[in-house]
């Protein structure tokens, strides 16, 4: 693991001590807490929930995904920025920024490359919510324009050239599975293209996420998640890009106002000559 990540690490690490410190004499809280995930939306980390932030509630957050590959030797972090608006009933706006650094090789000489990573900007609406007591799923819409930043053709992480698009549908349902305790179901599909032309319609393709969200204290405060991510089609290649599946693991600490977020992600590769790889994931925000 490179330092930045590795300060990252045990950063997020004393937080977590000293909030899990501070939550354990909170007030119970009535329903899950639904932070922001990777990509900015509410969700888990990789996961969109159908659910959304209130009107007006505005959620800041940060991390870092630390990805290590041995065939091609190659170490990638990305520092995500997300910003999540509630904009209506029912709607919400996320928008995410990245900063890279790619390390090729393992020797001592091996060079970073750093880089801007693209702006995505997402729109979700929950046009059939959840009822009251009903453990039959709510479904949300959700789009995503992708712009980039830095115009470079030799780049190795995975990047637009002009433009991405995303769009696709996402449900989810939260009930009670044991007294107070709720349980959290979800899943996303999404279809997904980048600088199209007529020769180049390959660059369509497919991304199917699923997870579960399990409180495991007695105020629903500490939560324990799994998800299974599925990207098919994906001819357009790059150190991080092609197809691949992927199982992670992560426990989540939240409060009213403060959600921390941290977990590891196995990927299975399906493209010749890549190896599979791993990540260690970080991710903290804060309601306002």
């Amino acid at each position: 693991m490179n330092r930045a990540a590795a300060f990252l690490y045990i950063l997020v690490l004393s937080l977590s001590l000293f909030i899990f410190r501070e939550a354990a004499v909170a007030e119970e809280i009535d329903i899950v807490n639904r932070p922001i995930n990777t990509n900015g939306l509410t969700g888990l980390l990789f996961t969109t929930s159908p659910y959304t932030l209130s009107t007006g509630t505005v959620e800041i957050g940060s991390g870092a995904l630390y990805e290590s590959s041995v065939v091609p030797d190659y170490s990638v972090t990305e520092f995500p920025v997300l910003i999540a608006v509630g904009v209506g009933k029912n709607m919400e706006i996320g928008l995410r920024g990245s900063y890279y650094s790619l390390k090729e090789g393992s020797t001592s000489t091996a060079v970073n490359v750093r880089s801007t990573g693209d702006i995505q900007l997402s729109y979700k609406w929950n046009f059939l919510p959840q009822a009251e007591d009903s453990k039959a799923p709510g479904v949300a819409l959700i789009v995503t324009g992708i712009f980039p930043v830095e115009h470079d053709l030799n780049k190795k992480i995975d990047s637009v050239l002009h433009w991405g698009l995303r769009i696709g549908l996402c449900a989810g349902t939260e009930f009670n599975y044991w007294k107070d305790h709720i349980m959290g179901i979800y899943a996303d599909i999404q279809a997904a293209g980048q600088d199209l032309t007529e020769e180049r319609l390959q660059d369509v393709y497919g991304i199917f996420n699923t997870g579960l969200l399990l409180p495991i204290s007695k105020y629903d405060n500490l939560q324990i998640l799994t998800e299974y991510t599925v990207v098919y089609g994906r001819n357009k290649l790059s150190l991080t890009g092609g197809d691949y599946s992927a199982l992670t693991f992560g426990i989540r600490l939240v409060s009213e106002r403060f959600n921390l977020t941290m977990g590891s992600q196995y990927l299975y590769k399906y493209v010749e000559g890549f190896d599979n790889s791993s990540r260690v994931i970080g991710l903290m925000s804060m309601k306002f």
